[in-house]
């Protein structure tokens, strides 16, 4: 009986093992940003913007260098439709996460033709810089939603026809909506 006390007193006063790591949240495994993430992005279409599509790798946890691209190459019988591209390169940075939910921040620049604001008719360059403020939902970890209004400085009309000027525009036309899957 003595035994038996002694070992309880002993087994009281004893400190409690700290534990080694803290365990993980659920809602860690909601989101598809570790480093070495990659990802493939589909935007819905804006007017006469190209389609988009984008490439998207995390070179940190929480931090993606993303790659978009775009193309509308109409079929014309005569071929007087100009092709029309966009290239567009960014980096998202996640800073809040809640749930299923990640906001996230991120310069943009990007290149390309569309059609000339000076004459409708044919294509001109354009270069773009932005930066974007985001909002993306994790249905799994592997697939997500995403909206994306970015503020854009914007030169149009880039070596364009003939005596016309290059517009400078400051605005929000490019804002996005897509879908990510993440592998």
């Amino acid at each position: 009986m003595h035994l038996i006390a002694l070992l309880a007193a002993a087994a009281a006063a004893a400190p409690a093992p700290a534990p080694k790591d803290p365990p993980a949240s659920p809602a860690d495994n909601n989101y598809a940003t570790a480093k070495g993430t990659a990802g493939v992005s589909f935007f819905l279409p804006q007017g006469s913007d190209p389609t988009m599509v984008g490439l998207t790798y995390f070179l940190a946890n929480d931090f993606a260098a993303r790659v978009d691209f775009g193309l509308v190459a109409p079929l014309s019988p005569s071929g007087s439709a100009p092709v029309l591209f966009s290239i567009e390169a960014g980096l998202r940075m996640y800073q809040v996460k809640h749930d299923h939910v990640a906001v996230y921040l991120g310069p943009a620049a990007g290149i390309g033709r569309e059609l000339s604001p000076a004459v409708q008719a044919d294509g001109a360059l354009f270069l773009r810089l932005g930066g974007d403020i985001g909002v993306e939902y994790f249905f799994t970890p592997h697939f997500s939603v995403a909206g994306t209004l970015e503020l854009t400085l914007k030169f149009a009309n880039i070596a364009g026809p003939g005596g016309t000027s290059v517009f400078t525009t400051l605005s929000t036309d490019t804002s996005t909506l897509g879908a990510n899957i993440y592998f």
